[in-house]
């Protein structure tokens, strides 16, 4: 093991008799009382692992029920590290057992809802301030509790222990000698050649996010430029929102401008996040046209986002344009954009209907002909608002022609009353 991996692990060594949690006591000593009652749990199934977390939830967390208010918060907060981990180390005993695993998503996003609820509700009231300066102890055990279960994660993957990590550094922890020494820590961890890439990328992470809590934007790209193999879209998200949150749109657009190489072009989760994120910044700051050129060259990953930009300008062409572009049927459109345009413009929809019906008459089975005729009736009443039924008519008859050997789309046209 590391020397630096052992370092910030909490003394669990033999301190006499075990007492239930005090207000006077360390993190340490608390964790021994709760090792002492739950350590050995037995469970089954995933259900029992929640059972047992929220079960353990409220025997402990009454301990602390007359403390002072700021201590009262720091024990809350070292109660939901270790039900987080005990959780962790339960699963893992159970690694190997699919009937343990099958309903496990369902259970294990319950307890991590409730644990992300729970740290949240303290370090929005806690005094971090008094935190710092009375309990600075206590704050480093925290500190090096996390940092443990974070390298333990970094083997796999990022999730959800090193999110925890960034929300206690985002406040709690911050504090001029506890980012010292972490920082100190996790340059030795980047650095070290003998880490697996995993946990170098970990450590590059959490120095960003350092830089991110700064100001210093250009040192976290820097640093996961160079000590990361992919850049993931996901990971800066987060603070994206914060920075619409707290409106603070150059450093917004500085960030979307960087990620923008990363975004895949496909419609992805990421790209829909990504382009939710533009969305505010065009509206913060009125840039519009730098808004459409993005999505423009992200295409078809940002065809929902473009086309809603397109309609609310009211650029129905281009919006048919766009549709026809990537293929999208009329059939596959939400209704409601359908309907804006055909009262808008209705001749934009003309050629986005021809050439579905096109497409889709060449597959030439039942279930396309049915499709078919959905469509060739919207084309009628395309044609019909427009004043120009004859047109129409004049294209279903060298229809009906091009098709007179194939007998069921000649039955879906009657079913359809469209058989001249």
């Amino acid at each position: 093991m590391h020397e630096l991996d052992a370092k910030p692990q909490i003394d669990l060594t033999a301190r006499g008799p075990v007492s239930t949690p005090k207000e006077t006591g360390t993190c340490a000593d608390w964790i021994l009382y709760f090792d002492k009652q739950y350590a050995n749990s037995k469970v089954y199934n995933a259900f029992s692992v929640e059972e047992l977390y929220m079960r353990a939830w409220g025997q402990l967390n009454q301990f602390a029920d007359d403390w002072e208010l700021t201590i009262r918060g720091i024990y809350d907060i070292q109660v939901v590290l270790y039900l987080t981990q005990l959780c962790d180390a339960l699963a893992d005993a159970k690694s190997g057992m699919y009937d343990f695993f099958y309903n496990a998503g369902y259970f294990f996003s319950k307890i991590t809802k409730h644990s992300q609820g729970q740290l949240t509700t303290v370090l929005r009231s806690i005094d971090m301030e008094h935190a710092q300066e009375r309990y600075s102890e206590h704050l480093k055990e925290l500190a090096g509790y996390v940092a443990v279960q974070v390298f333990k994660e970094s083997r796999e993957a990022r999730g959800k222990w090193f999110e925890i990590s960034k929300l206690l550094w985002s406040g709690l922890l911050y504090e001029k000698e506890l980012i010292a020494d972490e920082l100190v820590r996790l340059r030795k961890m980047a650095g070290e050649r003998g880490r697996s890439q995993a946990e170098r990328e970990t450590a590059v992470m959490a120095l960003a996010h350092f830089d991110m809590l700064s100001g210093e934007d250009e040192n976290a790209w820097d640093r996961v430029l160079t000590g990361t193999e992919v850049i993931e879209p996901g990971d800066w998200f987060g603070y994206l929102r914060d920075f619409v949150h707290e409106e603070k749109w150059d450093r917004l657009l500085k960030w979307l401008r960087w990620l923008g190489h990363s975004i895949r072009k496909e419609v992805t989760y990421e790209a829909a996040e990504y382009f939710d994120l533009w969305e505010e910044a065009a509206a913060g700051t009125g840039i519009d046209e730098e808004y459409r050129r993005a999505m423009v060259e992200q295409l078809p990953g940002s065809y929902r986002h473009y086309a809603r930009f397109l309609l609310g300008k009211e650029e129905y062409r281009a919006w048919a344009d766009l549709m026809l572009c990537l293929s999208i049927s009329p059939l596959d459109i939400d209704s409601n954009q359908l309907k804006m345009v055909e009262k808008a413009d209705a001749h934009a929809l003309l050629p986005l209907y021809h050439y579905a019906i096109d497409e889709i008459l060449q597959v030439k089975n039942r279930e396309s002909y049915k499709q078919g005729v959905k469509l060739l009736k919207k084309l009628a009443a395309a044609y019909k608002k427009l004043k120009q039924t004859p047109r129409f008519e004049a294209y279903l008859v060298q229809l009906i022609k091009q098709y007179s050997r194939y007998r069921a789309f000649q039955e879906e046209l009657r079913k359809g009353k469209l058989l001249l």
